[in-house]
């Protein structure tokens, strides 16, 4: 959900706005599984000019709530709160092969500040503690999209088909887990991964668009099974 506007200015067209965002998320790995729940709020502003280039600019508050069972040393479930933040930059070159069909080579570059998070509970009478750094993550992406628009009258529908290629720039966060026997770390590192996804963007009339996106990740030490964005815009 969001709003913006356009500014003609001089061979360049520029959208700006505000929007507000809600994320469901499943997570599942050796150690845990769980929900998230994120409500996020932002900025951003997008360019486009006449040659086919192009650059999008984000900034966002993310509010987390997550609830998560870990299959640990009895540590069971655990319900929490965190904060983030995120920024990115985008930008990308739209080639027309022909009137209604184009490849699109793209970068991205992604910035975001995650809160940290300590777990204390009791496991056989030991105390026993979790504590998962803050960080600071930098995440870059490259690849291409290739698509083809079909139109009648007063509608159009563009299908597209993207892969990319996404790696960490920075380490994750470390985990530092404390018992009797002492303090055990385990090192974030770094990860990366294929990324494949399909979508679709239509338009209806002059004023209504919608899209719909699903995207999946392979190769890396952790994966994102299934995405799927969909949206609406209104123009008057």
């Amino acid at each position: 959900m969001g709003a913006d506007r356009k500014h003609e200015l001089d061979k360049l067209d520029l959208f700006t706005g505000i929007m507000g965002t809600y994320t469901d998320t499943d997570v599942s790995a050796g150690m845990f599984s769980g929900k998230t729940k994120s409500w996020g709020a932002g900025i951003y502003a997008s360019g486009l000019l006449p040659s086919g280039a192009y650059f999008d600019l984000i900034a966002k508050y993310i509010h987390n709530e997550n609830r998560y069972e870990l299959s640990f040393a009895g540590a069971g479930k655990q319900n929490f709160r965190t904060h983030s933040l995120y920024a990115g930059a985008e930008a990308g070159y739209r080639y027309r092969l022909t009137e209604t069909t184009f490849v699109e080579p793209q970068a991205e570059l992604v910035w975001g500040k995650l809160q940290g998070q300590t777990f204390n509970w009791h496991n056989g009478g030991v105390d026993v503690s979790m504590r998962r750094d803050s960080a600071s993550p930098l995440v870059g992406r490259t690849g291409v999209v290739s698509g083809k628009t079909f139109s009648g009258k007063d509608w159009s529908l563009t299908a597209r088909a993207g892969l990319h290629y996404e790696f960490d720039l920075t380490d994750s966060a470390d985990i530092h887990l404390q018992d009797t026997a002492g303090e055990h770390h385990i090192n974030g590192g770094k990860d990366s991964r294929m990324l494949y996804g399909v979508g679709l963007n239509a338009r209806l009339g002059d004023n209504i668009r919608f899209g719909l996106e699903a995207e999946r990740s392979a190769f890396g030490k952790y994966n994102v099974d299934n995405m799927i964005n969909a949206g609406i815009r209104y123009s008057f």
